[in-house]
């Protein structure tokens, strides 16, 4: 998955007995680590090293850094509000220490204070301290870096399991190798969401999933559904699918029922969370699902291993496993293990308007195929399309939905895949040219949908995603780079999808040489 991968985590605690296993395990033989005592981040020997690392981890431990504070307060030899500021402080010291490094991802873990043992003799009383330094530091790292919640991947495993007091008291290393783990499974997550590997698609089915009880049986009088009771769970699980359609994830029906019944479901029924205009594609019918998930990814142009099929059937589970391997399956059970949703790696923050306009191109898709077949020439049927495409130069609050697309296309693109860090690195660059693309046509407004990326005579970024296909889109970006740059190289990744803008590549630049190409 990876070419090779770079971590380097900057500690006042030892981790390297359990962590250097864990990370091979997770990024592969390949991937390279580097430990960084806290306080010598600034020594040229490490500085020079970091330069080169793709993410920096800071965990600070807070016992290490103020081991009698509790004490201190309560004999009131400092204040609390003062020892808020002076952990803020240090961390935002340390998050500047790693500015120059603009090719990382910072990931900061949130402190803890759960060593603690006073709850012995005062009870588990609540004090606010550490929360209102996370609640600051999660403010500043708000741009600067991804903040981890150390206290809730504690409280997965239980206090009584996070801590090793023989490694404590004989090497500084007071964490237990199963949180070590837990923290590791975290920082390849935040470094599979930064890379942009994910599924795309989420496939549901609606009987005892979206619902209790068979639709076309019990009618829709008798469907489970609702805040409380048996109906619950089936709410529960609509609210994560909405939540993962906010987060950029095209929610599909794939059901054996009547569309009429299921449409009525989505529009009536006063406990459905999600809504018709959630789904981007309704395949209900009476044939068989892994035809219909097929169905389901030509009509939405994505690839089968972008999806991941949610049934109550283990048959249909195991039918769309044997049929259809590089589909994920997952069974809905009364006892779902949410955990199982692992494969998808979503970003905090996505832009709504994006999710909405690619929701919308998908679901007016079906108005473009029934305008398709009154057209015997492509050119025609294009041409009714009424396609507008605006190419210019791109802005500052463009660059998250361009980071966004060129992780997630794999067809039309030169493979280039960029972070938003990286993307502010190269418009920084005099000789780069950066623009975006925005097409909409007669059915819905597709929104920012291409990029493009040419430094000095180097065509280093081409992207195009997939909904955009089919209407001369990328033809009119090539002309658009041709009539505006000498391109003498274009660079090239090979992504197992995209062998035909080679092609085209070729054909609009003759005289380029194609760099990275296998077939060099």
């Amino acid at each position: 998955m990876y070419e090779k991968p770079s971590i380097a985590i900057v500690s006042n605690i030892i981790l390297e007995p359990y962590y250097s296993p864990l990370m091979i395990q997770y990024f592969g033989l390949n991937s390279e680590l580097l430990f960084v005592p806290y306080g010598e981040q600034n020594r040229s020997e490490y500085k020079e090293q970091l330069y080169h690392y793709e993410m920096i981890v800071l965990w600070l431990n807070f016992e290490g850094l103020f081991p009698d504070v509790y004490n201190k307060i309560d004999s009131e030899e400092i204040a609390g509000q003062d020892v808020v500021r002076e952990a803020v402080n240090l961390c935002e010291s340390l998050i500047a220490d790693m500015v120059p490094y603009r090719n990382a991802r910072i990931l900061l873990l949130s402190f803890e204070d759960l060593y603690r043992k006073t709850n012995v003799v005062i009870g588990h009383r609540y004090n606010s301290l550490i929360d209102k330094i996370n609640i600051m530091l999660a403010d500043l790292s708000e741009t600067k870096a991804a903040f981890i919640d150390l206290k809730s991947l504690i409280a997965e495993i239980g206090i009584s399991n996070a801590y090793n007091s023989k490694g404590k008291y004989r090497w500084n290393a007071p964490y237990s190798k199963i949180l070590i783990e837990n923290v590791a499974q975290e920082i390849h997550k935040q470094y599979l969401i930064e890379e942009g590997h994910t599924k795309k698609c989420l496939v549901l089915d609606c009987d005892n999933v979206l619902w209790g009880g068979i639709l076309s049986e019990d009618g829709i009088e008798n469907i489970k559904l609702g805040s409380s009771g048996l109906g619950r769970m089936y709410q529960d699980f609509q609210r994560l699918a909405v939540f993962m359609w906010n987060h950029g994830i095209i929610l599909t029906v794939c059901s054996k029922n009547n569309l009429s019944d299921v449409i009525v479901m989505f529009r009536e029924h006063n406990e459905m969370l999600l809504k018709e205009e959630h789904i981007a594609c309704f395949q209900v019918n009476w044939e068989d699902k892994t035809g219909n998930i097929r169905k389901i990814a030509q009509k939405l142009n994505i690839s089968l291993d972008s999806m991941v099929f949610v049934d109550d059937s283990l048959y249909e589970i195991e039918a769309v496993k044997a049929m259809l391997p590089s589909v994920v399956g997952i069974l809905f059970s009364r006892d779902l293990e949410y955990r199982n949703f692992n494969c998808f790696h979503l970003k905090k923050d996505v832009d709504i308007t994006a999710v909405k306009q690619r929701n919308a191109t998908y679901r007016t898709n079906e108005f473009r195929e029934e305008l398709r077949v009154q057209y015997v020439d492509d050119a025609d049927y294009i041409k009714n399309l009424d396609i507008k495409i605006d190419i210019h130069k791109m802005t500052s609050i463009e660059y998250s939905r361009v980071s966004e697309l060129t992780q997630r296309t794999n067809k039309c693109t030169n493979g280039k895949r960029y972070t938003v860090a990286e993307i502010k690195m190269h418009v920084a660059l005099e000789a780069v040219k950066f623009y975006s693309v925005f097409v909409s046509d007669r059915f819905a407004d597709l929104g920012l949908v291409g990029a493009i990326e040419i430094e000095g005579d180097i065509l280093t970024l081409f992207s195009l995603s997939c909904r955009a296909l089919g209407r001369g889109v990328e033809e009119e970006m090539l002309h658009y780079i041709k009539e505006r740059h000498l391109i003498k190289s274009v660079e090239y990744h090979f992504t197992g999808k995209n062998d035909a803008l080679k092609k085209s590549f070729r054909e609009t630049f003759p005289n380029a040489v194609l760099t990275n190409d296998r077939d060099n």
